[in-house]
């Protein structure tokens, strides 16, 4: 599984870092607009929002598994697509996901302001939603359909998740050390603000750069219990 995302992810990670803009563009937006803090509460505000986007990007990056997943079952089929082929069926497969992502991330948020753990349960059972081949069905088939896979694959799912959230929220402290100094508690100069916002913009493009890769891997984890299963059936 690891070895068909790292492949995956080696051969096509120009159209797969191109869809990470689109796909993350809320992140990229941010960085794009955040101004120099004048003082010390906005510099504050900056750092807390650096922190935000390390701590809801998976919100996008489960949009990206759409984009992967049709490059991911590429590479199983061994029938490797080039590289405007990949950007083209990467950019469909997105724009099919978009509304069935939106419906599984309503339903992960309601369940998390509700209740924390049916929220974290739904994040696992409805991550794959992007990588179904059911995806151009009517609602809920591709959301079903990435229950009933995690349902078999649950460890793996609950692994990679955890993994991709850690992850994020190392980026975030990667640059928080690297970047921002102690912010004195009297009023600063203007200067030793600065780095505020450049701490979001780093953290913003190390989110949208390291997202395709994790995207492959829940894609080819999809690919795999799919081939999984119709090889049996195959069979008989």
């Amino acid at each position: 599984m690891l070895s068909l995302a790292v492949k995956t992810w080696l051969r096509y990670v120009v159209p797969l870092t191109l869809l990470a803009v689109l796909a993350l563009c809320p992140v990229a937006f941010i960085a794009h607009a955040i101004t120099p803090p004048t003082d010390l509460p906005h510099a504050r505000i900056a750092i807390h929002l650096g922190w935000i986007l390390a701590g809801t990007v998976w919100v996008f990056q489960v949009l990206l598994v759409a984009a992967a997943a049709p490059l991911v079952a590429s590479i199983a089929r061994d029938a490797p697509l080039s590289q405007l082929q990949a950007f083209i069926a990467a950019a469909r497969n997105l724009g099919r996901g978009f509304v069935p992502w939106a419906v599984a991330i309503a339903a992960i948020i309601v369940g998390g302001v509700a209740f924390v753990v049916p929220g974290v349960l739904l994040l696992g059972l409805l991550a794959l939603t992007g990588a179904s081949e059911r995806l151009a069905e009517p609602l809920p088939a591709p959301l079903a359909d990435s229950i009933s896979v995690v349902r078999a694959h649950a460890r793996e799912v609950a692994i990679v998740l955890a993994i991709i959230i850690a992850a994020n929220f190392a980026i975030a402290l990667a640059a928080h050390i690297v970047i921002l100094p102690a912010l004195p508690k009297t009023k600063p100069p203007i200067a030793m603000l600065a780095p505020a916002r450049t701490f979001v913009r780093i953290v913003a493009l190390a989110l949208i750069a390291g997202s395709a890769l994790p995207a492959c891997v829940l894609a080819a984890i999809y690919q795999r219990a799919n081939a999984a299963a119709v090889s049996p059936a195959s069979r008989a």
